[in-house]
């Protein structure tokens, strides 16, 4: 291991490097003395990780706990080299300790640990920090102690498992599910302190693969092994390692209460577990919904903001494109503008039909049938306002008193053309609507923001559906609904696939 300085330099004032005692991709950890005999730990903070390393020290210069790594002060050398002045460790990191415990540490020092790494982790969080690289390698045991450190963010993302750091957040057999899409809160640090527990207590980690983008998949779709997990710790690692972060502690104070707490419950007894038949590889739809389930949910305020915006939006894209419309199927005269008109209403009407309900579907599964039947009776409701829009009214009030209950006739229903058109616009539009997956164009978590293969889906159910009732103008509406739609609905592109593992074939 080669470091940038060697013994005896003097890269600071009052301090004096002895050795190297780490590297990554963080930068390079020496072990130094001041001018007085105090041991400290000089961190020399790589450039391309410099803000985001130190901002994270920044945050955490001036807090004081029995259980976390002292930082002293935050230095600039000559050649502007940016250095952390923190407590020097003696011990080991717990990294070092698993490696030599692969069947997991005794369960009394497990669970010693633990409750002060939670202690560690709960002051963070109760000083607005969240750590976001929690793992063995930045936690360190001396006499007995426990030091949690680390706290600035590196950046490299790796398969190591101990070793290894991050390019967004975290060590990828740490990361919780959630960290994928962005949107994340301290519940990334219980889940990987839920990781952590598990390793100490079985001496390898509940996912592992031959490559990151492996790891990543199986944390996101497959659920722990716990049979390698004392029986009193199996429910508290399970809530750790949920899925959905609601699901799991609120708090590092919670889980360790609940730790402290299962010495006094008796262990209960283990049944024999058949070995499970191998797991088939997750389809692209298992794994969104996984993905679904693991995100946060999000408030009421947020999702009704969401989607007045794709509402209003939809609104100016219908008037752009049924004005397209007009002018490639040249439309003029008062006629044309009354059917642009209609259609551009009927096409507003559509785009709401499919993003009110599925902006509130979002996370609900295995629901196909149930959607269907709602947007059957959407698309009923869409019939009727086709057919109000084209002059048709279920009742006619006597002129000049259009609110008086009486005297009223329907000429829709007292006529073979009303009937006809009624049942006409009804079929077409129900059956329409209850055809076509339109939920799935308005789901987040889709494979691509704007997909062709929607737009077609839609396009050949609304003029093979012409057979019933020819109207251009409302097929034009659905299909530039299904358009429209995934245009304006929130979007996030799905993690990346797992890499499959190689297989080498000899002669």
């Amino acid at each position: 291991m080669k470091f940038t300085y060697s013994s005896g330099q003097r890269v600071l004032d009052s301090y004096t490097l002895k050795r190297g005692i780490g590297q990554g991709g963080f930068g390079e950890v020496y072990y130094a003395v001041s001018d007085g005999g105090k041991e400290v730990a000089l961190k020399l903070v790589h450039s391309h990780n410099r803000d985001i390393e130190l901002r994270g020290m920044a945050q955490c210069l001036n807090l004081k706990h029995p259980n976390l790594l002292d930082l002293y002060d935050l230095r600039t050398d000559e050649d502007g080299n940016h250095w952390v002045v923190m407590e020097y460790v003696a011990g080991d990191t717990l990294s070092t300790i698993l490696n030599r415990h692969p069947h997991g540490l005794p369960k009394e020092l497990a669970h010693q640990w633990f409750l002060d790494l939670a202690k560690a982790i709960g002051y963070l969080h109760d000083h607005g920090i969240v750590h976001r690289d929690l793992k063995p390698g930045n936690i360190f045991i001396e006499n007995g102690i426990v030091k949690l450190g680390d706290y600035g963010l590196s950046k490299c993302i790796s398969s190591s498992q101990r070793t290894a750091q991050t390019q967004s957040v975290g060590t990828v057999h740490y990361m919780a599910p959630e960290v994928s899409t962005g949107n994340y809160n301290k519940q990334i640090d219980i889940y990987a302190a839920g990781v952590i527990f598990y390793e100490m207590l079985t001496g390898r980690v509940p996912f592992d693969g031959e490559s990151a983008g492996e790891i990543l998949m199986k944390h996101l779709t497959s659920a722990p092994d716990l049979s390698p997990v004392p029986g009193e710790y199996v429910p508290i690692i399970a809530k750790a390692l949920a899925k959905n972060p609601a699901h799991r502690y609120s708090s590092m104070a919670e889980m360790a209460r609940d730790v402290e707490g299962s010495n006094n419950r008796p262990e209960p007894p283990r049944q024999a577990v058949p070995p499970s038949p191998a797991r088939p590889r997750p389809n692209a739809r298992q794994v969104q919904e996984s993905i679904l389930h693991a995100l946060p949910a999000a408030s009421l305020r947020v999702q009704v903001g969401e989607l007045f915006g794709s509402m209003a939006l939809s609104v100016l894209l219908a008037l752009l494109l049924c004005t397209l419309w007009a002018r490639f199927a040249a439309l003029n005269g008062a006629d044309a503008l009354t059917r642009i008109g209609s259609g551009f209403f009927l096409t507003v009407a559509a785009c709401w039909a499919v993003l009110i309900p599925s902006k509130f579907w979002q996370r609900r599964r295995n629901d196909s049938a149930y959607r269907r039947l709602v947007m059957l009776f959407v698309g009923l409701l869409l019939g009727l306002l086709a057919l109000w829009l084209d002059g048709w009214s279920l009742v006619s009030w006597p002129k000049g008193r259009p609110f008086e209950f009486k005297n009223w006739s329907s000429p829709l229903l007292q006529t073979n053309e009303g009937f006809s058109n009624l049942a006409g616009y009804l079929s077409y539009f129900g059956l329409t609507f209850f055809s076509v997956r339109w939920w799935r164009m308005a789901e987040r978590m889709r494979s691509s923001r704007v997909s062709l293969l929607p737009v077609m889906a839609a396009s050949f159910w609304a003029l093979i559906l012409q057979l019933i009732w020819p109207d251009t103008r409302a097929a034009i509406a659905l299909i530039l609904a299904s358009l429209i739609v995934q245009i304006v609905s929130p979007w996030a592109p799905p993690p990346p696939r797992a890499a499959r593992p190689m297989r080498l074939r000899y002669a």
